[in-house]
């Protein structure tokens, strides 16, 4: 893994180099700023997709040596060692590349309205570039380290066969500490009962073909599903399990309370992307 994230970054690297060229031709004309903004926006989505494949590396693997130490019956001392890896110097260059490059590509464009000092842009630009390319010789190190644990772990301890009582008693134990699946259930209702607000949101201020999409439908949808996962949750929480009747009160109180805050909600959030994006 570590070395197609270092052929990766070099990709990044070299793209924002191109980028940082036409930056400094943007000043020519119409055409010339129009060619930056558009390879300064493949760069950003290119770079922030980059920068996000470690995190979801070490926290892949975390669940892989999660569940092979459950397996195997291996001392929970491998899952502190696989942790090691947000204890290490290098961890803030996992989290602050992605957010460098989101405001470096928010700073350009508002820049290029007269909003931000185009100075602070190109700061910006400079930094980033310099994070990544520390990133390009910080982060390899920590997942040739964390493979190496892997494979430490693999030749250590040894899954149950199959067919064997010692794989039925571990099928039976996972079965008997697994959550609900009505209660995993609720909470993914719960977190999309948010996104018809969000959708409605970028329909109303990011488009202008469906800026007048009607915002209670969005609302009602999204409070529907937050009260179900809501009811859903108490109902079969597998520590306080709540009675169905307080359970769905539960979820009723929460659509109201949800409709009043989505109801109130347009009202402020309109004001301040309009004075936003003016």
């Amino acid at each position: 893994m570590h070395t197609i994230y270092r052929a990766l970054v070099t990709a990044v690297l070299l793209l924002w180099g191109y980028v940082i060229v036409t930056g400094l031709s943007a000043g020519e004309g119409p055409q010339a700023l129009e060619t930056h903004l558009t390879v300064g926006l493949v760069g950003a989505l290119f770079g922030a997709l980059v920068q996000s494949l470690p995190f979801a590396y070490f926290l892949g693997t975390g669940f892989w040596v999660k569940a092979f130490v459950r397996a195997s019956g291996a001392s929970a001392d491998w899952e502190a060692r696989q942790k090691g890896w947000m204890k290490s110097r290098g961890y803030l260059l996992l989290y602050v590349p992605p957010l460098l490059t989101l405001a470096t590509a928010i700073t350009g464009g508002m820049a290029e309205t007269g909003r931000v000092p185009v100075g602070l842009h190109s700061a910006l630009v400079l930094v980033v570039f310099v994070v990544q390319l520390g990133a390009f010789f910080v982060v390899p190190p920590m997942m040739r380290r964390n493979s190496a644990l892997m494979d430490e772990l693999a030749d250590t301890h040894r899954l149950p066969k199959p067919d064997t009582p010692e794989l039925d008693e571990y099928i039976a134990r996972e079965e008997a500490n697994a959550l609900p699946p009505l209660f995993q259930l609720s909470r993914v209702l719960m977190f999309f009962g948010l996104q018809p607000v969000l959708i409605w949101l970028y329909l109303r201020f990011g488009t202008e073909g469906f800026k007048g999409a009607p915002y209670l439908p969005f609302a009602l949808f999204g409070c529907a599903l937050f009260s179900l996962g809501f009811g859903l949750n108490a109902r079969h929480d597998p520590d306080h399990p709540a009675p169905s009747s307080r359970a769905w009160m539960r979820g009723l109180v929460a659509a109201v309370a949800g409709m009043a805050l989505f109801v109130a909600l347009p009202h402020y959030l309109s004001d301040f992307f309009e004075d936003f994006v003016s």
